[in-house]
């Protein structure tokens, strides 16, 4: 039996746990005599760059402790003529697994191909292995990636915090722009520590929201009268009426915003005449290997092993997800989902997880995210401010 594996777009700090889990998991078996990838995603199938990994286990369980995807990802878009031509090289190779480690796009994609070898009767078991930060990707409590994105931005905003406190005048504002896409799942976080509204950071925008720049300024003023300072979270798919992004004109990927936060800041400085400064830490989310969620490693690396599992059961076009039995404490187990189900579906934030009018979690979202971050976050902790020396 032949495994064939590749990784898809933008990776997470957890990518290569999930590949190593495959790996691992496919060497434990007799059955299984070879272990082949692609680079640079499918398009490296196309290109016909193929590489065996049999013999790279160390190389693999190395990468666990880097960022980036060690075969590589591609966001290249898909013929339908591309993917006929993909399962065709995937009979070439005697492939009987394939395992595609990916976002809501790679889902689409290994539920095509798993679509062309059902309508073809080729026994080739499709399994698609989940990895976003944005958390997006419905049929799993939630997705590897998404606990280091999240414990990623709690460290950086409590030191930033920390940061603009030690500045109370003249009166400034510092916006950060957060990845996440279309849910509001990763920059939510960003307020899990909040305890009242005027806490940091005051101003929370999800993407599942649209909004004016008039509210904005309208939400500023007021957040202005209670502090000196204030803190404002955007999200790269940030949806402002009449107002978007000069950087989306130009980018392939749907509703993205990215570089908002630079035309939001020049709104403010023009109306409220504000000093107004902008954080972007845009791939730090996913490379910060210095503040990777132990949790996500586990996770990631299991569910790369269950892909395997799944597929020597006979199961195909499944997805391998997480449920959550426990949340206090945190237990789960795994899942297989159908592909049909959940393939290129987004999975926004639900507006019961989120009080809007205060820019902060609701308990419902505390009791979700909490227990993923009890083991990582101090969520009592805080810098000492000028205040403690008084």
């Amino acid at each position: 039996m032949n495994i064939f594996v590749a990784q898809s777009g933008g990776p997470t700090p957890v990518i290569n746990s999930t590949l190593y889990g495959v790996l691992a998991q496919s060497l434990e078996l007799d059955e299984i005599k070879n272990v082949i990838a692609s680079v640079d995603g499918l398009e490296g199938i196309l290109r016909n760059n193929i590489i065996h990994l049999t013999n790279k286990i160390d190389l693999i369980k190395n990468a666990k402790e880097q960022p980036g995807a060690i075969l590589g990802g591609s966001r290249y878009e898909l013929t339908n003529a591309d993917l006929e031509k993909i399962v065709d090289k995937l009979l070439e190779l005697s492939i009987n697994v394939f395992c595609y480690i990916g976002g809501n796009g790679s889902s689409r994609t290994i539920n095509k191909v798993h679509e062309i070898c059902k309508s073809r009767n080729l026994d080739i078991r499709c399994i698609f292995i989940p990895k976003t930060v944005d958390n997006d990707i419905f049929g799993t409590d939630h997705t590897p990636g998404y606990i280091s994105a999240a414990k990623f931005l709690l460290h950086s905003l409590k030191q930033l915090e920390a940061d603009i406190r030690s500045n109370s005048f003249p009166p400034q504002i510092e916006i950060m722009e957060v990845m996440g896409g279309n849910a509001g799942w990763l920059i939510g976080a960003s307020a899990i520590r909040k305890k009242h509204k005027n806490d940091f950071p005051q101003l929370v925008y999800l993407p599942e929201r649209e909004t004016t720049i008039e509210e904005i300024l309208s939400d500023i003023q007021s957040a202005m009268k209670e502090n000196t300072n204030i803190l404002i979270m955007v999200s790269d798919h940030m949806k402002l009426t009449s107002f978007t992004s000069e950087i989306n004109h130009h980018n392939p990927r749907q509703k993205y915003n990215g570089g908002i936060s630079y035309r939001l800041a020049q709104e403010i400085q023009k109306h409220l005449e504000i000093k107004t400064s902008i954080t972007i830490p845009n791939k730090l989310y996913r490379s910060s290997m210095n503040l990777v969620s132990h949790q996500d490693l586990q996770e990631a690396e299991i569910i790369g092993k269950e892909a395997i599992r799944t597929a020597l059961k006979g199961e195909t076009g499944k997805m391998i997800g997480i449920e959550r039995t426990s949340s206090n404490p945190y237990e789960y187990k795994l899942i297989r989902v159908d592909l049909s189900e959940i393939s290129g579906k987004e999975r926004v934030m639900p507006s019961d997880f989120w009080d809007s009018r205060n820019f902060m979690p609701t308990d419902k979202f505390k009791n979700y995210l909490l227990p993923l971050l009890e083991k990582e976050i101090n969520m009592d902790s805080n810098y000492l401010t000028t205040e403690s020396l008084y």
